[in-house]
């Protein structure tokens, strides 16, 4: 449960938690992408994977930073362009819909628990990086905390949109049609 969820006091300790959280996450992704059957779900999936993978290189940079391992000014805290990312895949679907609707819904029996599971860990992290961006002492930590806290944001909404499009493929895109 996110209540329970301890925040470190120092960076260090945060930047690890980070870590350890995104390498679950890239293990769980690319668990779920073997046994999903929604093509939009796996697609996801897929991409959610390959940003655990971007994150953790950047936690790794900021630790490095950290130990003095590499120069702290020159460190970046850009935001990565996942909404746009994001954006594209659900255009692409889009214009993939010469495909049946049914086809695209399709889904196994575990594939609403697999997107909410998918769910809750963005959720998970999202709710570490802004308490812990909270704590943070040095300014460029702290937005650097904030900037991964808003990525996995991205990431929850746009698995909320999936899994509402999941349930009822049809109704979402009489009612929604639009990621």
């Amino acid at each position: 449960m996110i209540m329970d969820i301890k925040i470190p006091e120092n960076t260090e300790d945060v930047l690890k938690m980070a870590l350890e959280m995104e390498e679950q996450g890239y293990e769980t992704y690319m668990e779920s992408v073997k046994v999903i059957q929604n093509s939009l779900g796996k697609r996801m999936l897929e991409r959610l994977a390959n940003d655990e993978l971007i994150h953790m290189k950047r936690i790794k940079e900021f630790y490095e930073a950290m130990e003095g391992k590499s120069n702290w000014a020159e460190l970046s805290i850009a935001e990565t362009s996942d909404k746009e990312i994001f954006q594209d895949i659900f255009n692409r679907l889009r214009e993939e819909l010469k495909q049946s609707v049914e086809e695209l819904g399709s889904h196994g029996v575990d594939d609403e628990e697999i997107i909410e599971t998918a769910i809750n860990l963005e959720n998970h992290a999202r709710f570490f990086y802004s308490e812990s961006a909270k704590k943070a002492q040095q300014k460029k930590v702290k937005k650097f905390l904030e900037i991964l806290a808003d990525e996995e944001e991205g990431h929850y909404q746009a698995l909320r949109k999936i899994n509402s499009f999941m349930e009822d493929p049809a109704n979402w895109f009489a009612t929604q049609g639009k990621f």
